[in-house]
C-alpha cells in the first residue's frame, strides 16, 4: 500500500482507524497510534503530554484508555463477551465498527479533534442539551455517544464500571491542562476545544456526486469502496482496519457527523492523513455529503428537537440548519436535500424570522414571554 493510501487512513466521524501494529510507540504510549497526534511542543505552554504507560497512572484510567482506543475489541463487535462489557442477554455495549478515538483523536488530545481536555469543566454544570431537551453531565454525554455513534439503543447505567473508567481516563486527559486560566469556567479558552469550521460554509452547497469522485481518488484506498469499517486490524491485508463510514456498522443519523458542515470541516482539517488541509473547502464538503448520503442507522435521530422550549418556541426551529434529524417545523419550505446539502444561510434566516414572528405574537398574551423578550 502506498504512503498516500496510509495517509488517508485516519478519517472522520465517530470513527477513526486504530493503530498500525508494529510501529514504534509514540510519546503518549498509545500503542503506535501515530495516525493523528497532538503537537506536544506547540501545546506545551498550556498542556503537558503524558504517557498512559507511566507507573503512576491508576488501573481505572488504564481501563478507560483501552475502552476509548480499542472500543471494538473491548466493548464492541470484536470483544470477547464477559460480564464487564455485555448486557444481561449477552449483547455487547457497542454495535458499530468504530472506536471512541475515531472522533476523539489520540484519545481526546488533539485540538479541533473533539478533545477530552474540555469535558470535565464543560459538563460540571450539566448544560442544557437542546436536541433531547435535558441537562446532561459527562456520563450522559458518553451514553448518548453509545446510542448515536456506537449504534446501540440500549446503554449501561451511568454508574456502570465501564462508564466510570472512561470518565477517569477523560479526567486524566483534562489534568494535563497546566494553565490555571484554562481551568474551571475558563474551558472555552482552551485551544481547539470544539470542532473545526469551514469559513463561509453557510452560503456553500455540497455536491455528493462530486464527493463520490473525490472519495474514490483520495479515500477508498484505505476506507474501501463501500466504507465498511471492520474494526481494528485486517491481518490478512497487513493494514489497519478503519471505521465504518456508512452502513449498519457505522455512526447513526443522530451523530454529530451526520451533518455535512461538521463532517466537512473535520475532513478538511485532518484528511488526507499526512497531507491535511490540501482538499479545498468545497472538496471536503462534497466528500462529507457523499458519505452522509449513504445509509446510516437511526440511533436517537428521530427523537431529537421534538419538544417545545421554555419560551413556547418549537425546538425544531432552533436546530442547526444542516441537521436533517428529528421533528420538522410545520410549513417549513425546505426539503431534506436542502437541509443536508445547503445552502444553509436561507434556512437559518427563515427560522430566525419565524422565531421572531412567534415571539412577537406572544407579547401581551404570556407574561413570562415579555420577560424573555425584554432580556433579548
Amino acid at each position: 500500500m502506498s504512503l498516500k493510501h496510509y495517509a488517508v487512513l485516519a478519517l472522520f466521524l465517530c470513527l477513526l482507524g486504530i493503530p498500525l501494529r508494529g510501529h514504534a510507540q509514540d510519546r503518549l504510549g498509545f500503542d503506535g497510534d501515530d495516525l493523528v497526534t497532538p503537537d506536544c511542543a506547540a501545546m506545551s505552554d498550556w498542556f503537558e503530554c503524558r504517557s498512559i504507560n507511566d507507573p503512576s497512572v491508576n488501573a481505572s484510567v488504564r481501563r478507560g484508555y483501552e475502552y476509548i482506543h480499542h472500543t471494538t475489541s473491548t466493548l464492541g463487535p470484536d470483544a470477547p463477551r464477559n460480564e464487564t462489557n455485555t448486557f444481561e442477554d449477552g449483547t455487547a455495549y457497542a454495535n458499530a465498527s468504530i472506536a471512541c478515538s475515531s472522533c476523539h483523536f489520540t484519545g481526546g488530545h488533539v485540538p479541533f479533534g473533539t478533545p477530552f481536555y474540555q469535558v470535565p469543566d464543560k459538563y460540571a454544570s450539566k448544560p442544557y442539551f437542546r436536541p433531547l431537551n435535558y441537562n446532561r453531565d459527562a456520563a450522559d454525554s458518553i451514553l448518548d455517544c453509545f446510542s448515536n455513534c456506537m449504534n446501540n439503543p440500549r446503554t449501561p447505567p451511568k454508574d456502570d464500571p465501564v462508564i466510570q473508567d472512561m470518565l477517569a481516563y477523560i479526567q486524566w486527559v483534562a489534568d494535563g491542562v497546566t494553565d490555571p486560566s484554562m481551568k474551571g469556567a475558563g474551558w472555552p479558552t482552551l485551544p481547539g476545544h470544539g470542532l473545526p469550521v469551514i469559513p463561509g460554509v453557510a452560503t456553500m452547497t455540497a455536491n455528493p456526486a462530486a464527493g463520490a469522485t473525490i472519495y474514490a481518488n483520495e479515500c477508498a484506498g484505505c476506507h474501501s469502496d463501500d466504507g465498511p469499517g471492520q474494526g481494528e486490524y485486517r491481518s490478512d491485508e497487513s493494514r489497519p482496519r478503519v471505521p465504518a463510514l456508512w452502513g449498519v456498522n457505522s455512526y447513526t443519523r443522530g451523530a454529530a457527523f451526520y451533518n455535512n458542515q461538521n463532517l466537512g470541516a473535520f475532513v478538511r482539517q485532518f484528511m488526507p492523513y499526512g497531507d491535511p488541509l490540501t482538499l479545498s473547502n468545497q472538496q471536503a464538503l462534497d466528500v462529507a455529503a457523499f458519505i452522509n448520503q449513504q445509509g446510516h442507522p437511526d440511533g436517537l435521530a428521530d427523537q431529537m428537537f421534538c419538544h417545545i422550549e421554555a419560551d413556547n418556541i418549537p425546538a425544531s426551529l432552533r436546530k442547526p440548519a444542516a441537521a436533517n434529524v428529528g421533528c420538522t417545523y410545520p410549513g417549513e419550505p425546505f426539503n431534506s436535500t436542502q437541509i443536508m446539502n445547503g445552502p444553509w444561510a436561507p434556512i437559518t434566516a427563515w427560522r430566525n424570522a419565524e422565531i421572531a414572528r412567534l415571539l412577537n405574537g406572544m407579547r401581551g398574551v404570556n407574561p413570562g414571554i415579555n420577560l424573555l423578550l425584554n432580556d433579548n
